[in-house]
């Protein structure tokens, strides 16, 4: 561990330091090493670019699938994951942009995927909440805005404790015994753990029962909404865009009840016996749209991969 965090407080790319020092070292956010970190990060080239492509939101046009790594939206949850905050005028100035396309029922109007064609005018539960995220990330968790977001993802909350973005499947609907998405109980619960409070509510409990289920379940022919855990999934990789093994880990291992399930530790066994001989792991699939970030790449090991996954197995072997 101490070569390996080393390694990771040495690396050239900002965000994996500032990280590093503040979730595995302890170190306080306004800490002189921690302060000079996002500092670095803020001005760094990379940064600037996922900014301008973020303006105009929500985008003016949809796309055509719901895990697009190319979607303005994942480049949002790209700069929530690396901590950047509201302080920074930027960031500020477009979460403003994020609230000013608040529906009326709480949720999100993302400008991306949607199969129903009513993206500009009805949030898509399965994408809205990855804004609730990025917004909670930012520093906005107080504000009474977001707090709506929160009261829809609770509202839109499933009998097996996942989500689906079809009203239908709501409890009370005709289709409520209907497996919930997988890929969109990922994104939802990654908002609801955001929110400190929510880590060791029944909304995050039983989320993440439904996923350490399809977990349970993956030697099954078992794939609701056509999402199974089989080659695909059992890649580790970033952005946190498609359903996959790395991008789980990290949102459960902020769930005290998750790591305590026996389920979770051996989804952990799997992510930790993909780190190689010096304590790194390498990028198993890449998002073309990133490939100037090191985990855009096969070649070397990735120290943003790296930092996520020890991150993840330390949380998920020593909850707090």
């Amino acid at each position: 561990m101490n070569a390996t965090l080393d390694w990771l407080l040495t690396s050239e790319e900002p965000w994996v330091v500032y990280n590093a020092l503040c979730d595995l070292t302890g170190a306080a956010r306004e800490s002189s090493e921690a302060r000079a970190a996002y500092q670095k990060m803020q001005s760094h080239p990379h940064i600037a670019a996922l900014l301008t492509a973020l303006d105009p939101w929500p985008p003016d046009n949809p796309l055509s699938k719901a895990y697009d790594p190319k979607d303005s939206l994942w480049k949002l949850n790209t700069l929530a994951d690396f901590g950047l905050r509201r302080d920074d005028e930027r960031i500020a100035a477009l979460a403003e942009r994020v609230f000013a396309a608040q529906a009326e029922d709480g949720g999100f109007l993302h400008g991306g995927f949607d199969h129903t064609r009513s993206w500009h005018t009805r949030p898509y539960v399965c994408l809205t909440h990855v804004m609730t995220y990025a917004l909670a990330r930012f520093g906005y968790e107080d504000d009474a805005r977001l707090q709506r977001a929160y009261d829809h993802l609770t509202r839109w909350q499933r009998l097996d404790g996942g989500w689906h973005p079809n009203k239908l499947n709501l409890p009370g609907g005709e289709r409520e015994t209907e497996p919930s998405c997988p890929f969109g109980t990922v994104n939802v619960l990654r908002a609801v753990v955001a929110r400190a409070s929510l880590r060791e509510s029944q909304i995050a409990e039983r989320a993440a029962g439904f996923l350490l289920d399809c977990w349970e379940r993956r030697a099954e022919p078992y794939r609701p909404v056509g999402f199974g855990i089989g080659s695909t999934w059992d890649k580790v990789q970033y952005p946190f865009v498609q359903y996959q093994l790395l991008k789980t880990a990290d949102t459960l291992a902020y769930i005290p009840a998750a790591c305590e399930d026996a389920r979770f530790q051996e989804m952990l066994g799997r992510l930790e016996a993909k780190c190689g001989p010096e304590g790194k792991w390498i990028a198993e699939g890449i998002n073309k749209p990133y490939s100037d970030f090191d985990f855009g790449q096969k070649k070397q090991p990735s120290a943003w991969i790296t930092f996520l996954a020890t991150r993840a197995l330390i949380r998920g072997r020593q909850p707090v």
